[in-house]
């Protein structure tokens, strides 16, 4: 018989921190993680209100060009009220449309969002919107569908096949 000699089953004192080590390395990635799909939701989140702007102020645009009517100088950008980027300005109403764009000049009132008779034709505009913070602006054509009609019906039959 073995007396004497008591036998001890357990975890030593250096299993035990070589134990707690690992779980805090986990813990710490596990963390990592999480908060990285933090930043990430709220970088898409960013980018979609930007997108959003931009989608919304050539919807805009769009309707007023293909309806017919849109004078020079109706829409501009300007210094949004929140002091972030500029905004889609109409004139006419006196109102902002939409907020979150980017100057495409050096400046909001340097920049034109509409240009017409774009390649000497009448009643085609070139739409130029800039999310905010993006670095290619969104270059949009449109044709104000009474000045194509009009044409269309001012042409002979032979200049309409050219």
């Amino acid at each position: 018989m073995m007396a004497g000699r008591v036998v001890e089953s357990g975890v030593s004192l250096v299993e035990l921190l070589v134990a707690l080590a690992v779980g805090m390395l986990v813990l710490l990635g596990a963390g990592r993680l999480y908060l990285d799909g933090v930043e990430n939701l709220i970088r898409v989140d960013e980018l979609g209100e930007r997108q959003e702007a931009v989608t919304l102020g050539a919807l805009f645009l769009l309707r007023d060009i293909r309806r017919g009517g849109v004078e020079p100088g109706r829409y501009e950008l300007r210094d949004a009220t929140d002091g972030e980027g500029c905004a889609l300005h109409d004139r006419v109403a006196g109102e902002p449309l939409v907020d979150g764009l980017a100057a495409t000049a050096g400046s909001c009132a340097a920049s034109e969002p509409i240009r017409a008779d774009v390649e000497g034709r009448a009643g085609l505009y070139r739409i130029t919107l800039r999310p905010l913070g993006g670095v290619n602006p969104l270059v949009l054509h449109a044709m104000d569908r009474e000045a194509a009609v009009r044409h269309a019906g001012s042409s002979s039959p032979g200049e309409r096949g050219s």
